[in-house]
């Protein structure tokens, strides 16, 4: 298992500043976020120079925009959204990472005693439909497409590893897996260890995140029970810190977060 962290987060102003201050805390990976209108072969031009002059590579590539938190109630808005999906499959093969979405729309009021909205027919057949066409564009470039299941705060579509490994299962597309996000998982899933080991065959990503969306270490998520079963399946990609860092201090507490996230993984 590799740590990673979010560009965001890490200190620095350049990409090369960034991986030089991740490294020395002692991540491999740095995820990278990305606004629509780049430049994609220049953008991955400079990704890969960088990458070779430190021990840090990218891990997860997403170019994000407008679209990316549209609901898909259009056509104009679906062609929108998998121009950034394929945008960002592009880009991860490039580099040779991953790249990754959420099916997120509007913020959604749900009150928690009842039970969730599901997708119609309707949509569940529009999701596997927009899948199938971006899993074709991904096998064809030869990069992964992960599914983030988010709360159903964000989205009814998928909100559990389950549900999104049953979305896998129905695209049929070699490269859609799906990924793990602590916090989201806080939100949703039963038993985090049995989410988990059930969706092995298919998890190629994590994010880490307390229930609070802070950094592991100020909330109450057990992260040595996540590492313990993740090392049980032999999961051995990449675990990312997504979260907001306490008092805006990356320098101080990135350092013992991995120091923190280390011990948790002994």
């Amino acid at each position: 298992m590799k740590l990673a962290c979010v560009d965001l987060i890490a200190p620095g102003i350049s990409l090369e500043e960034k991986m030089s201050y991740l490294a020395k805390y002692g991540f491999e990976g740095i995820e990278i976020w990305l606004m629509e209108e780049e430049d994609l072969d220049a953008k991955a031009k400079e990704i890969n120079e960088a990458a070779e002059s430190y021990k840090i590579k990218p891990s997860a590539v997403v170019i994000s925009g407008p679209a990316s938190v549209s609901p898909l109630d259009s056509e104009e808005n679906i062609e929108a959204r998998k121009k950034l999906i394929k945008d960002s499959l592009y880009l991860a093969s490039k580099i040779g990472s991953i790249t990754f979405a959420a099916m997120m729309e509007d913020p959604r009021s749900i009150v928690p005693i009842f039970e969730k909205d599901k997708p119609s027919d309707y949509e569940k057949k529009l999701l596997i439909d927009f899948l199938r066409d971006v899993g074709r564009y991904a096998d064809d470039v030869g990069a992964t497409l992960a599914l983030e299941p988010v709360n159903r705060y964000e989205t009814h579509f998928f909100n559990t590893l389950a549900e999104a490994v049953e979305i896998c299962r129905e695209v049929g597309c070699e490269n859609i897996k799906v990924m793990a996000d602590t916090c989201e998982m806080n939100f949703e899933e039963k038993d985090i260890s049995k989410a988990i080991e059930d969706a092995q065959d298919y998890l190629c990503y994590v994010h880490l995140s307390e229930n609070n969306r802070l950094l592991p270490g100020y909330g109450h998520i057990d992260f040595r029970q996540i590492f313990s079963v993740l090392k049980r399946i032999g999961y051995n990609g990449y675990m990312s810190l997504e979260c907001a860092v306490p008092e805006n201090k990356p320098e101080e507490e990135l350092p013992k977060c991995v120091e923190y996230l280390k011990k948790c993984m002994e």
